[in-house]
């Protein structure tokens, strides 16, 4: 309520200040980039009504979506990797982890409150354990809405959608003192009842609460100086079953399974920098993040803590025919996860719940050499790693080198190649499951870090005056290919009352070992994007196709849950995206979006139908206070479900995804 109370006194006391009408803020990443990097055009989702980070991503051929269930089970696969194995930040602070069948509210901000959603596939020293890639993302500041010397108000919002019945509403607001001094406090929450698939059946266990907070200062640009303090609240809840997979996974659901799960993500970050010439280029970030989950049915709460601190400074140094960027940085990261819950085990296999720490000190070096049109980038991290579970303690080191050239041909189009390995310590394994250990046991070999190693090569074409001298386009081809090795894995091997085996830790059983898998995890494929624009006209067509050795474990006697599907990547994907959009009249835009899936045939895999849906939205803008949107997805009410939604018992039995929904919101700016 605190939070609330501040995000209501906050616009009133800015509103006595001054009577101000904000200009329209346009927040969006660069129209298309290379292959390596996702785009994500923030007022275009905007107009899409999304309501999370996932949501965004959905019209991104290269990203797949999983989890048709309960929102806290959704999970995101970029080229196949599914999220477990990507490093993902919001102001810099790592978020989300394996909780149990769930994710640490990772992806679960409103996208309202962000200015920069950054994915990123190729290589990167500063960002540990990103095993396939980065997603970065960043609030905005108070000075991100300042425009023609308008420096004070806010934003209020509501919308609502048919399918769920569901309610959504923001308030924001903001001041900018000096320039240099900002304030901004948003708070926004969604009420969402269960949804209906394309047969118009109710999907139990689907219903959640949303709710967001953020409150951050900010000091740009005094004395060669920037400061960002921020804290950022995110929380989840819903009648959900905490076993079954989180409720992604069968057709029918027990509602007398059901508890009500609530998981909360709170970050505090600091974001400072200071510039002073060529050699002293300091970035310093300090974050804490806490991940929360309550089970009310049994009082049990489960937390997990990290805090970790990075410097990294900015070395330029220039002749007269090479340029070089130097990256010189140290982090150290500290995670703990505790509980109160009590052991489940049966009585036959005794076992305690013990704390997971871990903790990470690295130091990396990046160089960029640009010899007239040749970028040439290499550079190396060093990771020092100790972990530690109710097995005992173990330790690894590893050293991940990076190179990579970009070569630009002309002034229209370039070339790149990259080349890069990774690893981390933990990630996979769910730390509410982790904490579970029989008596007596321990690790059976020593353990070591989990590596990936990426390979991609790409071209980029720009250009102007394709047809007429007020058109453009751009083109962009990748062909890309990761490996993970010694995944972290668990094993448990136990059979609880009911009679069900435990392979990796599912049924609430007591693990026996954690050890580093033989299996190695190969996703390839390539990716085809193109746009044109013209006038107040634009359309984009891609193309993305990833191939991998992941298997379905259940049916291959591996697990008795399918843990590569759900922790490391997807299966087989084929998908294309069509993007059609126009300025229809001053201040009224439409967007039309087709997704088309060719269907999966792999013995290895799953069996499974592709599908097409069709998503059109609106936007009316009238004058400077008022914006009006309209939205309606999956048109043609198509019952279907992303691939990486998991099966229950039969080839068939797997939660189908939302049907028709039409979206109605407005903004009013003050």
């Amino acid at each position: 309520m605190k939070y609330i109370g501040l995000s209501i006194i906050l616009p009133c006391y800015l509103v006595a200040q001054s009577a101000i009408v904000l200009d329209e803020i346009r927040i969006e990443e660069q129209s298309q980039r290379q292959t390596n990097s996702v785009s994500i055009d923030l007022e275009k989702e905007e107009q899409n009504q999304a309501n999370s980070v996932f949501d965004l991503f959905k019209k991104e051929a290269s990203v797949e979506l999983g989890g048709g269930g309960s929102s806290n089970a959704k999970r995101v696969y970029v080229r196949g990797i599914e999220s477990s194995t990507l490093n993902i930040s919001l102001d810099g602070a790592t978020q989300g982890t394996n909780i149990f069948q769930h994710r640490g509210n990772e992806l679960g901000i409103n996208p309202d409150i962000l200015k920069v959603v950054k994915v990123k596939t190729s290589p990167d020293v500063s960002k540990g354990g990103s095993l396939g890639g980065s997603v970065e993302m960043t609030t905005k500041d108070a000075q991100d809405f300042v425009k023609n010397g308008k420096n004070v108000g806010g934003i209020v919002k509501a919308g609502y959608s048919t399918n769920t019945n569901s309610k959504s509403g923001s308030l924001t607001a903001y001041g900018v003192y000096d320039k240099h001094y900002g304030i901004l406090a948003s708070v926004s929450g969604v009420n969402s009842d269960n949804y209906e698939d394309g047969n118009n059946d109710e999907m139990l266990a689907t219903a959640y609460k949303d709710r967001n907070y953020l409150l951050k200062l900010t000091l740009n640009d005094l004395n060669n100086h920037d400061l960002k303090l921020s804290f950022n609240q995110n929380s989840n809840s819903g009648d959900m079953q905490w076993g079954k997979t989180g409720s992604d996974k069968g057709l029918n659901v027990d509602p007398t399974l059901l508890e009500n799960v609530l998981s909360t993500t709170t970050n505090y970050t600091l974001q400072h920098n200071y510039s002073n010439g060529n050699l002293l280029n300091l970035d310093t970030n300090m974050y804490f993040t806490n991940i929360e989950v309550d089970r009310e049915k049994y009082d049990y709460q489960y937390d997990n803590d990290t805090v970790g601190v990075k410097l990294q400074n900015h070395f330029y140094l220039d002749t007269e025919s090479i340029k070089n960027k130097i990256s010189l940085g140290v982090q150290v990261e500290d995670e703990e996860s505790t509980s109160n819950a009590s052991v489940t085990s049966i009585a036959a296999t005794p076992s305690h719940y013990a704390p997971i720490s871990s903790n990470n000190k690295a130091v990396f070096i990046q160089n960029k050499t640009t010899i007239n049109n040749l970028d040439i980038n290499y550079g190396v991290r060093f990771d020092k790693y100790e972990f530690e579970t109710g097995l005992g303690e173990v330790s690894d080191t590893t050293t991940s080198p990076n190179f990579g050239l970009d070569y630009k041909i002309n002034e229209n189009s370039n070339v790149y190649a990259n080349y890069g390995q990774s690893s981390r310590m933990s990630g996979t394994i769910p730390f509410t499951w982790a904490m579970n250990i029989r008596d007596d046991t321990t690790y059976s070999k020593d353990l070591e870090a989990e590596k990936s190693t990426r390979y991609e090569i790409g071209y980029e074409l720009r250009g102007e005056e394709l047809f007429t001298n007020t058109d453009g386009f751009i083109f962009n081809a990748n062909i890309f290919r990761t490996e993970v090795n010694d995944l972290i894995t668990s094993y448990s091997g136990l059979t609880n009352a009911s009679g069900k085996f435990s392979y990796s830790g599912e049924a609430g059983l007591a693990l026996t070992d954690i050890y580093n898998s033989d299996y190695e995890y190969v996703l390839k494929g390539f990716e085809i994007k193109g746009s044109y624009f013209i006038d107040n006209y634009f359309a984009s067509l891609s193309f993305s196709q990833v191939d991998t050795n992941v298997y379905d474990e259940k049916d291959a006697g591996q697990s008795g849950e399918p843990l590569a599907i759900r922790r490391v990547g997807g299966w087989d994907s084929k998908k294309v995206v069509l993007n059609l959009g126009a300025e229809l009249l001053d201040g009224l835009s439409m967007d039309y979006t087709l997704t088309a899936v060719a269907g999966i045939d792999n013995a290895d895999q799953v069996t499974r139908g592709g599908y097409t849906t069709h998503d059109i939205s609106t936007k009316y803008q009238v004058g400077k206070k008022w914006t009006y949107y309209a939205a309606v997805t999956n048109l043609t009410n198509k019952y279907y479900a992303p691939h990486t939604t998991l099966s229950g018992s039969s080839d068939d039995d797997y939660r189908r995804d939302i049907g028709r929904d039409f979206k109605f919101s407005v903004k009013y700016e003050f």
